[in-house]
């Protein structure tokens, strides 16, 4: 998929999980029980010293035993970085925050860059980039939902990700939908991590759908 197919399949699905470990088979098996529950957009986040080298590994399971599967880099917080996992395959990048030389890096490779905002004055300048996604983080702390209305006055084109704070509940889920997100992260609600200390693999994807499930009755 292009950039702009990859936006498209944000805005589709609403929903990113995000996920790191240290452990390379359980983020195999984090990534395989998403895909049993029908997820197709996966955010692994760069937040370890051995981050990159289970990336490539997530990166060869994905091509080998997951069709379809799209898989992206999150907490890229440099132009090196960015290099460096889209020369491993990355299929988009995500940051906590937005820099001239990631933009720089994306745009040379076509790649889909979502930067993280928490003002209007970022916001703005992923707008006159010419981005059209952009990453609310950290959600919760900023306002939740409210602070998504009020930004979303302003920047009404402009497709909104929150991600930090969200609650895996129907009732949370759909108030950042009514706040005027277009999608939301979830990281470690979505993986307890008894769950998977204990090989809980079904539960994973069965709580999976049923967030699916919320947001698609969010977006109703």
């Amino acid at each position: 998929m292009d950039q702009q197919q990859i936006a498209s399949l944000v805005k589709q699905t609403g929903f990113m999980p995000l996920f790191t470990h240290t452990d390379e088979t359980v983020c195999r098996n984090v990534l395989k029980a998403s895909y049993d529950a029908g997820v197709r957009l996966f955010e692994f986040t760069n937040r370890n010293a051995n981050s990159f080298d289970i990336f490539i590994a997530l990166r060869k399971y994905c091509n080998d035993r997951l069709p379809g599967m799209v898989l992206g880099i999150g907490t890229i917080k440099n132009a090196q970085q960015a290099e460096q996992f889209i020369h491993a395959g990355a299929d988009f990048l995500i940051s906590p925050l937005i820099l001239e030389e990631i933009q720089h890096v994306a745009a040379a490779h076509k790649k889909l860059w979502i930067p993280g905002c928490a003002t209007a004055s970022e916001i703005g300048l992923a707008e006159h980039w010419g981005i059209d996604t952009v990453k609310i983080f950290p959600a919760k702390q900023l306002g939740g939902p409210p602070f998504i209305k009020a930004v979303k006055a302003v920047f009404p084109t402009m497709r909104f990700m929150a991600t930090g704070g969200v609650e895996p509940t129907e009732e949370d889920i759909g108030n950042w939908f009514k706040g005027g997100v277009t999608a939301v992260g979830i990281g470690s609600q979505l993986f307890p991590a008894d769950w998977l200390a204990n090989n809980q693999y079904a539960l994973v994807s069965d709580h999976i759908k049923k967030i699916i499930g919320h947001i698609e009755k969010a977006r109703a």
